[in-house]
């Protein structure tokens, strides 16, 4: 049967000498595989150019019961106007792209985090944006709609963060698996989703990390995001 569906791509990888195979997470039929056959002549310059990561375009291919696809047509569906122009945004768009494509690789099919994923890059594109934290906000909706969001049991008296037991606490040790009074409390307002201040760049910087490792803990598929170094110092320059 042939199916012609949104995706967002995941990933490319060198075939063979001229051929390439692409991840593409798909709105309805989640994560797919599409092989290009002489992917870097003339004729196909043009699909290439449209298998970039997290490109968001349209495909149509014959949907059998194979591992690997052949696309019988692809578009853009969204062209991103600020990200290939902006160092900030284009940096965030990696580290996006390196935690979604980790998350997603052999996903099943899920139109709520499609749609999520979708509005987020959007999001990211658009003059509106707040850039100084809109990479924080961005995990912690994403691990709600994977299904591994933190307790929200958040009070005076629980103002740390155990990053193992996935809850706020009552107790603090100086260790990578807690966050802080001040970057728990920061958590807990992005959780809320209700105006704040923001606050210093150390507490986002400790949020960041602890947010990586709350990611690491609690997902099998997250194992390192490099990207994370390069977003660090492209923040709190």
């Amino acid at each position: 049967m042939q199916i012609t569906t949104q995706g967002i791509v995941l990933h490319k990888t060198r075939f063979s000498e001229s051929s390439i195979i692409a991840q593409i997470f798909t709105k309805d039929t989640g994560v797919q595989s599409f092989i290009i056959k002489n992917a870097f002549s003339k004729k196909n310059k043009n699909i290439l150019a449209l298998l970039e990561n997290l490109s968001m375009v349209e495909v149509t291919f014959d949907d059998k019961k194979n591992n690997i696809h052949y696309l019988n047509d692809i578009n853009l569906y969204y062209h991103y106007t600020l990200i290939p122009f902006d160092i900030v945004r284009k940096t965030i768009f990696i580290f996006y792209n390196e935690l979604i494509y980790k998350l997603l690789r052999e996903y099943r099919t899920d139109e709520i985090i499609y749609c999520f994923i979708e509005e987020a890059l959007r999001e990211l594109d658009s003059e509106a944006a707040s850039l100084s934290d809109i990479h924080l906000r961005f995990m912690v909706k994403l691990s709600k709609v994977m299904g591994f969001y933190p307790n929200d049991n958040y009070m005076e008296r629980r103002r740390y963060f155990s990053i193992e037991e996935s809850s706020f606490t009552d107790h603090y040790y100086e260790s990578p698996m807690y966050l802080s009074a001040n970057a728990a409390s920061y958590l807990w307002d992005i959780m809320e989703e209700k105006p704040y201040s923001l606050p210093p760049k150390s507490v986002r910087q400790e949020l960041l990390d602890g947010l990586i490792r709350f990611f690491e803990m609690h997902n099998e598929q997250i194992y390192k995001i490099e990207s994370v170094q390069i977003l660090s110092q492209i923040l709190n320059d």
